[in-house]
């Protein structure tokens, strides 16, 4: 009797497709791929919504705070739903490893969700529930002492602080695990941008190395996401890691600074589009990194030249215009950026309401920031070496001149005023006197005729 051929089915379950070796399942009629998604919404709430429910909670727990929520179904309903936005793209298994968790650590009912904290950070209490919130009320204080003349990007920044720390931040979308808030700086260079992203770290943070700050002009070429996030098994930098995957992975609760994001290659910002849309990114190594916890703020000088017919630059803003004209213009162009050259509008799409443009340094603003160095050089002096510095009206009549002929190049061009006329020619004449501690030093004038310039002073020693 012919029996014929007898076939084993055999089943091989991995966590990607290229853990089983390529020649065994490439063209291969035999074998079939299926795979197994993430439980999808209605599934997550089938199994947060049930008789599991009880399971997440050790029995104690369970005991004393269930009476509370049969008596307020309502508030249980919103825990529940809150869980399950929050589990968005989590495998079974992971939910399953939540509610462990969430058992053994003997977890209340009320904190149900900060067990998705403890999971993918390994910690307790969200560093965003313990902001100082008094410190953020007065905080456009502690802006206006770094950043000046900003109202404007400054009130804008903290709306979006105050909408993260408030949870508003997920509302429009359906997603709670997109990023803490999303910010474009757009606006001439030497404004602020930068020093407004760092002194935001510091308000929020307690330090302005929570500030992670990526050059975008050093990930121009088409392979640089490898750079940014991770290399794929087998190539080079495999171990390293990304940069940025790693810089969150160390750190989750931050500010991503992006610099001059014009300057990144195209492919990079379709993995932005995916961090701004989902929160989250898997490296080269195949590990989840969530932004859930971050801000991204992008910086761009998009918008203050564009090119004419003859692919000539020319300049769209000036210094001269009111700022409500300049900042539609500053728009406009970064708009036609993604949506013509670019042809990314949804990237735009994303960033919302929330570009914010900052303006050029004015004159009277200019004069604030110049005092503001002068006074600064002038107590470091006194505090480090004991040396009571003052300056003539003349002398701060020639600074002043000065800085407001260089403002092209916004506050950095004032620094570079007060760095070549005051303080070079001070470290100058204070070594040459022999004048390294307790003196009294008056700059009577500053002489522009010398070559590099010189102070003359007055000096009681």
């Amino acid at each position: 009797e012919h029996h014929g051929v007898r076939k084993n089915l055999l089943i091989l379950i991995t966590n990607k497709a290229n853990d089983i070796p390529a020649w065994f399942y490439l063209q291969n009629p035999n074998v079939k791929i299926i795979t197994l998604s993430a439980p999808a919404k209605e599934e997550r709430e089938a199994l947060v919504k049930s008789a599991n429910f009880p399971s997440f909670f050790a029995g104690e727990v369970y005991r004393q705070d269930s009476p509370y929520y049969a008596a307020h179904p309502d508030e249980l309903e919103k825990l529940q739903d809150k869980f399950v936005a929050l589990t968005e793209g989590f495998s079974f298994t992971e939910i399953n490893g939540l509610r462990r968790l969430c058992k053994n650590e003997k977890i209340r009912m009320q904190d149900l969700c900060d067990v998705i904290d403890l999971y993918k950070y390994g910690i307790r209490e969200n560093p965003w529930k313990r902001l100082d919130l008094a410190q953020i009320r007065h905080a456009k204080e502690a802006f206006e002492a770094r950043v000046k003349g900003q109202d404007y990007a400054i009130t804008k920044t903290l709306d979006v602080v105050k909408r993260a720390i408030t949870g508003l931040s997920g509302l429009q979308g359906s997603s709670h695990t997109r990023p803490k808030g999303v910010l474009f700086f757009a606006g001439p260079t030497g404004t602020g941008k930068t020093e407004t992203a760092k002194t935001l770290a510091e308000i929020l943070f307690g330090d302005e190395s929570c500030c992670k700050r990526f050059d975008m002009s050093e990930y121009g070429q088409s392979h640089s996401d490898q750079k940014l996030l991770g290399a794929p098994p087998g190539y080079v930098g495999y171990e390293a890691g990304g940069q940025l995957t790693n810089a969150v992975k160390k750190d989750p609760f931050s500010i991503l600074l992006f610099d001059e994001i014009e300057k990144a290659h195209p492919s990079i910002l379709d993995k932005f589009l995916q961090i701004l849309e989902d929160g989250r990114m898997t490296d080269g190594q195949g590990n989840t990194v969530y932004f859930s916890e971050t801000i991204l703020i992008f910086t761009s000088n998009l918008g203050i030249f564009t090119q004419d017919e003859h692919g000539q630059r020319q300049a769209n803003v000036t210094s001269d215009m009111p700022y409500p004209e300049m900042s539609r213009r500053v728009r406009a162009a970064i708009e036609d950026y993604f949506k013509l050259q670019l042809g990314r509008p949804e990237i735009l799409n994303r960033i919302g309401e929330n570009i914010v443009v900052f303006d050029y340094i004015r004159p009277d603003v200019a004069q604030r920031i110049l005092a503001a160095q002068v006074q600064k050089i002038i107590q470091s002096l006194s505090a480090e070496k004991h040396i009571a510095l003052t300056l003539s009206d003349e002398a701060m009549g020639i600074l002043t001149e000065q800085a407001l002929g260089n403002l092209a190049n916004g506050g950095r061009g004032i620094g570079n005023v007060v760095e070549s006329l005051l303080i070079n020619p001070l470290a100058r004449y204070l070594f040459d006197q022999a004048l390294f501690d307790h003196a009294t030093v008056r700059i009577d004038r500053i002489d522009m005729t010398a070559t590099p310039p010189a102070l003359v002073c007055t000096t009681v020693s």
